[in-house]
């Protein structure tokens, strides 16, 4: 049979993109499905969907491309259907010509199948939808949390469908209640997620992780209260929360306000997320509605077992509380609630290490394998003639038309090779950091014939030996031992973290091609490398698209203090431009800022030392103004036996230092009986490529003779650790 499913934009990153992504390939594997994007808004699906699925858009409104139709007259539609159905993030209002478009293709559609996935299409599905074809609506929120408008429209429309599914029973029961006379088949499927492609969490970070978007239904404001709590008797304990949304300020803000710097961190949106939910021992959701939780079973199917409040409807479908997760109730007190909660597992290693592998178990039951066979039920059993599954025919391969200036701009920004007729295609390329900090670069097929290797060249030219030349080996991913370790006790662990049977990981099953840079016989000069690959010594180098990037195994991961062996770190990241780069740090002597303090009369840092012979002599913290000569700042260091140090700043020494609207200083630990430059304060060590992003700490305001300016520490593009004067209500230059 033939399913269309209708996105309004397919080129998002939106839950319910993602769940059709993911159905749509499941159910590609016995029938011909294709997805219909209304409108265009990028180059490529940020969620793309498996092989056998067709995508095609309705309206481009891309201003480059040839198709572009963001122009047309009488664009903008009076809002005649579901007009509170805001459009996705990027996508332009319904347009006219949009709706036009849209109505003719569910007049002439030969789908056996179509789906409309929100209610601005369910309604456009029952109005211009063919009865010799099945009409299917989908809920991927809930009944009670649309405007009345909306709801009062959509349930208007669903009366004219053939089924309508919601992704939780308990919504179906809500749309049953509202809708008792419909005709219309309303049941719950509830959404698919694949087996992971990435190693799963071992448990033993000490960090909480929470993603999605940052809007008042998610309350993560409770969860950074409850996370005071938390960090009050666990203080090595962290929370991410991974998301973009406009309460981003509000929550920056609520950090700022109790202290939480150190401990909280908003880390901005990741795709995709798997990467960083296997960095959590513990997975959050503080909602007040979930309508199913497909971060819930994200995390669970990594071995992260989540502690969510009980909101309707989705977690209490998903999560058996005391078993693979915890539920705490959704009135009262949810911050004591969820605080209760998470120190109880963070104190509990074995129950909470039982409870990951429950949550993997658990998992399983969301493979998309087992979701496309209810759907198929539901259709079989409203259209007997179409229980005949048929696998769909190879699709013939059109000719490659000749490159324009589009894709010489697109080769430019992928650093790629445009010539004559053709662009040189960029290879895809994954790379996961071992426990060692060692990187393993990976592509998810065999190079081909030949000695292919993986270059590494630094962006500035910086480096003394040039280019950094691995080979790349054919191997399986299941007999690899490098990856993470080669003992018989380390494989057993990546075997019961992966999976094994039904629900492995892809990339257990498949044979690539890998080239490993050892930590410690091939450090990196400090800078930026990109990564390329080539066919041998002649062969012109490919860019390294990149592919999956893990880095799991860098949380954590430090030398002991004090250590001989300063700071040789490399970080794998996507680069502008989609390209794969590593961020490498090379330092013989180091001051890791592990946390800074702020009070209204103080700034207080500490840290460890790195690279430093014992016996450990006194030090000082200095501050050399950017621009200017010499240290200006220079505060006592305390430094114990153990090579963790600490240095208050008094905000009155530094106000002595202002002069003009704004001054910088760099800091460093500097040696009493030394001349020399020092050890640069910096956060270098763990996952993050740009600490300035994440670790975000408030300026405090303070008078000065100048008048009153405001101080505050913080990372540069380099993770080094700065101090920033600025006049309240003065201009700035930085």
């Amino acid at each position: 049979m033939k399913i269309t499913f209708l996105l309004y934009n397919a080129y998002g990153i939106g839950g319910t993109i993602r769940a059709t992504a993911n159905l749509a390939t499941a159910l590609a594997r016995r029938h011909e499905v294709e997805i219909v994007s209304c409108y265009r808004t990028a180059d490529a699906l940020s969620l793309p969907a498996g092989p056998g699925v067709s995508v095609r858009d309705l309206v481009d409104l891309r201003p480059r491309s040839v198709r572009y139709a963001g122009d047309e007259p009488d664009q903008r539609v009076r809002g005649k259907v579901c007009p509170d159905d805001a459009p996705q993030r990027g996508a332009s209002p319904p347009s006219k010509l949009g709706e036009d478009r849209l109505a003719a293709f569910l007049r002439t559609t030969d789908a056996d199948v179509v789906i409309a996935t929100r209610p601005y299409l369910v309604c456009f599905l029952a109005e211009h939808g063919r009865a010799d074809y099945l009409r299917v609506g989908q809920e991927h929120l809930t009944h009670d949390f649309h405007r009345d408008i909306l709801r009062r429209d959509q349930n208007a429309a669903i009366e004219q469908l053939d089924a309508f599914v919601t992704v939780s029973e308990g919504d179906a029961n809500a749309y049953r209640r509202a809708l008792p006379e419909a005709r219309t088949h309303l049941t719950h499927i509830p959404n698919c997620c694949p087996a992971p492609d990435v190693e799963g969490s071992d448990g033993t970070s000490r960090t909480v992780v929470a993603a999605g978007r940052l809007i008042p239904v998610k309350h993560y404001e409770r969860l950074i209260d409850a996370f005071q709590k938390v960090a009050a008797q666990h203080p090595d304990w962290t929370l991410r929360i991974y998301g973009r949304g406009k309460e981003r300020a509000k929550l920056r803000g609520r950090i700022d306000e109790l202290g939480l710097n150190n401990h909280v961190f908003l880390m901005g949106p990741s795709t995709p997320i798997d990467p960083e939910w296997a960095k959590g021992a513990i997975a959050a959701v503080s909602s007040s509605t979930e309508s199913f939780g497909m971060t819930i079973v994200e995390a669970m199917r990594l071995g992260v077992p989540v502690v969510s409040t009980d909101c309707d409807y989705g977690p209490r479908e998903i999560i058996t509380h005391g078993h693979d997760g915890l539920l705490v109730p959704v009135d009262g007190a949810v911050e004591d609630a969820l605080a209760d909660a998470l120190t109880g597992l963070i104190a509990d290693d074995a129950g909470r290490l039982r409870m990951a592998e429950a949550a993997r178990v658990s998992a399983r039951r969301f493979l998309p394998e087992r979701i496309a066979e209810q759907y198929e039920e539901l259709i079989t059993g409203l259209r007997p003639d179409l229980a005949e599954a048929t696998t769909p025919a190879p699709r013939p391969t059109a000719p490659s038309p000749p490159v324009n200036r589009g894709a010489r701009r697109l080769a430019s920004r992928l650093r790629a090779v445009a010539l004559p007729g053709r662009v040189r295609t960029p290879v895809e390329v994954g790379c996961r950091a071992g426990a060692d900090g060692s990187l393993v670069f990976r592509l998810p097929r065999p190079a081909g014939r030949g000695p292919w290797e993986v270059v590494l060249t630094h962006r500035d030219g910086d480096s003394e030996g040039g280019p950094l030349i691995l080979p790349l080996e054919p191997v399986a991913r299941g007999d690899d031992e490098r990856a993470g370790g080669g003992s018989d006790e380390e494989k057993k662990g990546r075997e019961a973290r992966e999976g094994t049977g039904e629900g492995a990981a892809q990339w257990g099953r498949e044979r690539g091609s890998e080239a490993v840079l050892p930590r410690g016989e091939l450090p990196l000069a400090e800078g930026h490398w990109d990564v390329h690959v080539r066919r041998g010594r002649r062969g012109a180098p490919r860019p390294a698209r990149a592919g999956l990037i893990e880095t799991s195994q860098l949380i954590g991961h430090r030398p002991p203090h004090p250590s001989g062996a300063g700071c040789a770190t490399a970080i794998p990241y996507t680069a502008k431009g989609g390209t794969l780069a590593v961020r490498a740090w090379h330092r013989a002597a180091h001051a890791e800022v592990t946390g800074i303090d702020m009070s209204s009369t103080a700034i207080t840092f500490a840290g460890t030392l790195h690279g430093v012979p014992a016996p450990l002599g006194p030090y000082r913290l200095a501050g050399r103004l950017r621009g200017g000569a010499g240290p200006l700042l220079r505060v006592p260091c305390d430094i114990g036996e153990d090579g963790r140090f600490t240095a208050r700043v008094p905000l009155d020494l530094v106000a002595e230092q202002c002069d003009g609207a704004e001054a910088v200083w760099d800091l460093r630990l500097d040696p009493y009986d030394s001349r020399g430059a020092g050890h640069r304060a910096a956060r270098l060590f763990g996952d993050v490529v740009e600490r300035g992003r994440t670790d975000i700490h408030p300026a405090v305001q303070h008078p000065t003779p100048q008048g009153p300016f405001t101080f505050q520490p913080y990372f540069t593009v380099n993770n080094n650790l700065a101090l920033r004067a600025r006049a309240v209500g003065g201009t700035t230059g930085l």
